[in-house]
C-alpha cells in the first residue's frame, strides 16, 4: 500500500514537470503529442498522472527538446541540458522562443570572455 502511495505520487510530480515543460515551451497537448509520435489522449494521461512517462517517452521528450532526464524525472537540476551543439541541432521550432534566449545567453557569455581574454593579453597581471 505504502508503495503504491509512492508510485502515485512519482506519477503526479511528473505530470506537474510535465505540464510545467509544455508551458514553457509554450505549445500545447496536441502539438507536444505530434512532436513526439504520440497521441494526444496518452500525453493527457500522463498530464493527469494516470499513465506514467515510458523510457521511451522520456527518450522522445530529451531528444526533441533536449530535456534533463534527472528533472524530469525527480525534479532535481535544470529543464533544459547545456550543450550547444543540441540546442542548434535537433531541437524543432516549437523551442524556437528558448533557442532564441540561450543562444543570446551564449553569445553575451561568449563576449564577457574575450573580454577577459583582451585584457589578460593586455596585462596578464591585473586583476580582472
Amino acid at each position: 500500500m505504502e508503495c503504491d502511495l509512492w508510485m502515485e505520487q512519482k506519477y503526479i510530480d511528473q505530470s506537474i514537470r510535465l505540464k510545467k515543460l509544455l508551458n514553457v515551451l509554450d505549445i500545447n497537448q496536441v502539438s507536444f503529442a505530434k512532436s513526439i509520435g504520440m497521441a494526444q489522449p496518452n500525453i493527457s494521461k500522463m498530464m493527469n498522472g494516470e499513465r506514467q512517462l515510458s523510457l521511451d517517452v522520456l527518450y522522445r521528450i530529451s531528444d526533441r527538446y533536449h530535456i534533463n532526464l534527472h528533472w524530469l524525472l525527480t525534479g532535481v537540476g535544470e529543464m533544459f541540458l547545456d550543450e550547444v551543439q543540441k540546442i542548434s541541432s535537433g531541437v524543432n521550432e516549437d523551442a524556437a522562443p528558448y533557442k532564441a534566449k540561450r543562444l543570446e545567453e551564449l553569445e553575451e557569455s561568449v563576449e564577457r570572455i574575450e573580454k577577459i581574454i583582451k585584457q589578460l593579453k593586455n596585462n596578464p597581471f591585473k586583476n580582472i
